[in-house]
């Protein structure tokens, strides 16, 4: 439907005019906000940005954290969540199709996301998601999510296309440029992390054509008033 276009228009014409990969802010004394916008830009900056995010907010005493990865298109998955959680969290296990075994077969070692030295603690922590977080940005959006205590919020899942396409990419005449996703991610259970599914919300946003035309941030707006209300 047009609403949904002038949306999805909006929302990546909002993504390709961001200058920083991390941007951050108080929204108030007791809410710091940060927001990914690439996990492709400069990594070891990224890392950089979100620590000192985090340390900017502690040092102002903010006790509530709101993390954005709305519109983020991917890149690497960067275990951002170690500055959270002093344990090891499972993501899931590599594997690639082995045409002489017929089957999927394991690549490396289970991916994890490993505690940071810098550790920050926040007593709510919302995690923004929708259906424009893709590829890496899922993962790292799942590191977070099981991070104890995290809110996911959003009015959709993230895209749930994960799809590792390292052994993927060809390069064909006339400059073309073809990527087929080739691997998978496996959680411990054996059951698929994320494909056709998504990071989900644990608070689910309604979608209204207000929330569609409003040129205010209604999901960041909702993430705000549930913090205040939910001391």
């Amino acid at each position: 439907d047009p609403y949904s276009f002038i949306a999805v228009d909006s929302a990546w014409a909002s993504y390709y005019s961001s200058l920083m990969p991390v941007e951050y802010k108080l929204i108030s004394d007791d809410i710091g906000y940060v927001r990914i916008n690439s996990n492709s830009d400069d990594i070891g900056l990224i890392i950089r940005l979100f620590g000192h995010a985090l340390q900017a907010f502690s040092d102002n005493g903010a006790s509530n954290l709101i993390i954005d990865m709305r519109v983020n298109s991917g890149g690497t998955n960067l275990g951002l969540a170690g500055f959270l959680y002093d344990q090891n969290i499972p993501i899931g296990q590599l594997e690639y199709y082995s045409e002489k075994t017929g089957k999927f077969e394991p690549e490396g070692i289970m991916d994890e996301v490993y505690p940071n030295e810098e550790q920050y603690r926040f007593d709510q922590i919302i995690l923004l998601v929708d259906q424009y977080c893709a590829s890496a940005c899922e993962l790292e959006a799942y590191g977070f999510s099981q991070v104890p205590g995290v809110i996911v919020m959003g009015e959709n899942p993230t895209a749930g296309m994960e799809a590792e396409v390292a052994r993927g990419e060809f390069v064909l005449p006339e400059d073309i440029t073809l990527t087929i996703p080739t691997g998978r991610f496996v959680k411990p259970d054996g059951s698929l992390l994320i494909e056709g599914v998504g990071v989900v919300p644990t608070v689910k946003l309604p979608t209204t054509v207000e929330s569609l035309l409003s040129e205010e941030d209604i999901a960041l707006n909702a993430a705000v008033e549930y913090l205040n209300t939910h001391q």
